[in-house]
C-alpha cells in the first residue's frame, strides 16, 4: 500500500497510515479537507492544523466495537465530501 490510497468508487475518500499526514503535497493534490484518525495514541496536533480533524480513540484489538462510532464518523465523512473536499481515514 502507498502512503495514501484512494478508496474505489466515485467519492474522494483516501486511506493511509499515520505517515500519510507528512505527505503535504499528496494531501493537497487529493484536496483533503477532513482527517479521521482511528487510533488510541497521543497525536501531534500540528500535523492536523490545516484540516478538520476527528479522532476515534480505539485500540487495534479484535474485540473493539467500531460499529458504535459509525453514525458519528459517517457524518464527519459526509460533511467533508458534501463540502467539496476529500477525506483521509488513517490508523
Amino acid at each position: 500500500m502507498a502512503l495514501l490510497d484512494r478508496v474505489l468508487g466515485d467519492e474522494n475518500i483516501y486511506i493511509g497510515g499515520i505517515f500519510s499526514l507528512r505527505r503535504k503535497e499528496a494531501l493537497k493534490r487529493a484536496n483533503i479537507t477532513h482527517v479521521l484518525s482511528v487510533l488510541n495514541i497521543d497525536l501531534d496536533t500540528e500535523l492536523f492544523a490545516p484540516y478538520k480533524h476527528m479522532v476515534v480513540g480505539v485500540d487495534d484489538m479484535e474485540d473493539e466495537n467500531l460499529l458504535e462510532h459509525f453514525t458519528t464518523t459517517n457524518g464527519f465523512i459526509e460533511e467533508g465530501l458534501e463540502g467539496g473536499g476529500g477525506v483521509l481515514v488513517h490508523w
